[in-house]
């Protein structure tokens, strides 16, 4: 009878073991190591949590490049308008930016809708004009265009 005890005590005795040395002498190296420097990226954009106000190069890049792969996108389906403003851009850091926009769309039936839209895209390098520089993460917004 003694010996099923006695393993379950082993058990419990073992994991609490593990549970105190993942605690105390593993978890204080993985946090030492996410907060230093290898874990940063090196770049000289810092990036903002605000919506940038300034109308630089990149920004205006990043608008008009998000509009041209929305177009090729859903132009196909639809007829687009985008407008030469973004309603918001932020950069988020290391060169990558997020465009809030607004398209309006005409559809089939001759209905016209503004639909708000969310493009994720990061500037590589080289000239910021040409869309081959930009990596396009995420378009969202624009999927239930039918259901509007």
């Amino acid at each position: 009878m003694k010996h099923p005890v006695v393993r379950f005590i082993l058990i419990l005795a073992s994991f609490a073991a593990l549970v105190i040395f993942t605690r105390d002498g593993i978890m204080p190296q993985v946090y030492d190591f996410v907060s230093s420097d290898a874990m940063l990226v090196d770049s000289d954009d810092l990036g903002d949590l605000q919506a940038l106000t300034d109308d630089s190069d990149l920004t205006r890049a990043a608008h008009a490049h998000c509009n041209t792969l929305i177009q090729e996108e859903y132009g196909s389906d639809y007829t687009l308008s985008m407008p030469q403003q973004a309603l918001n851009i932020w950069d988020i850091g290391a060169h990558d930016y997020v465009v809030n926009g607004e398209a309006n769309i005409s559809i089939d039936n001759g209905a016209s809708i503004a639909k708000k839209y969310v493009c994720r895209i990061k500037f590589d390098e080289g000239n910021a004009t040409d869309i081959d520089n930009w990596s396009l993460y995420d378009i969202s917004g624009l999927d239930d265009i039918e259901e509007s």
